[in-house]
């Protein structure tokens, strides 16, 4: 009976040592993966702190850019608002090619600067041409004004006149 009771012990014992080896191997391998995932976590933390540091930086920059446009928006209001002041405030005044009205074609605008002391006027004038094209109507002024070194004939532009 003594043999049974040292042979059930050695058995015992014999399994321990096996079971306690297969724990442990799962121990190991449990802990590599612990260790592994925890250096997971390391990384998203830093992404989590490089993201925050790069939403900071562009909520910056877009209060930076808000500004920017408000003053902008503002700027434009305080111009528009000047360009109609001054539209108000100044009359349109046009010179006419033709004493007889003409029916065909469109008007076109172009101005003409006196360059020269001998010239009749001073300054630029705005003529109000009707013509089919932009060249017809820059050739009419040019036939009135001839001289290229007394007067500046600018490219025709098609005219559009304000409704008041």
């Amino acid at each position: 009976m003594t043999i049974l009771w040292v042979l059930g012990a050695v058995a015992s014992l014999g399994a321990g040592v096996v079971g306690e080896r297969i724990l442990g191997i799962r121990a190991r391998r449990q802990s590599q993966k612990l260790a592994a995932l925890k250096e997971r976590l390391d990384v998203y933390a830093n992404y989590a702190k490089l993201a925050a540091l790069r939403r900071a930086e562009t909520e910056e920059t877009l209060a930076g850019l808000r500004r920017e446009v408000a003053e902008v928006e503002g700027e434009i209001l305080s111009l528009q608002s000047a360009v109609t002041d001054e539209a108000a405030l100044a009359p349109m005044e046009f010179y006419s090619v033709d004493r007889v009205a003409r029916s065909g074609g469109p008007l076109w605008y172009v101005a003409v600067e006196a360059l020269d002391a001998t010239a009749p006027w001073s300054g630029v004038r705005n003529y109000a041409v009707a013509a089919e094209t932009a060249e017809d109507a820059r050739k009419r002024i040019a036939e009135r004004y001839p001289s290229p070194t007394t007067f500046a004939i600018s490219p025709a532009a098609p005219l559009v006149l304000p409704e008041r």
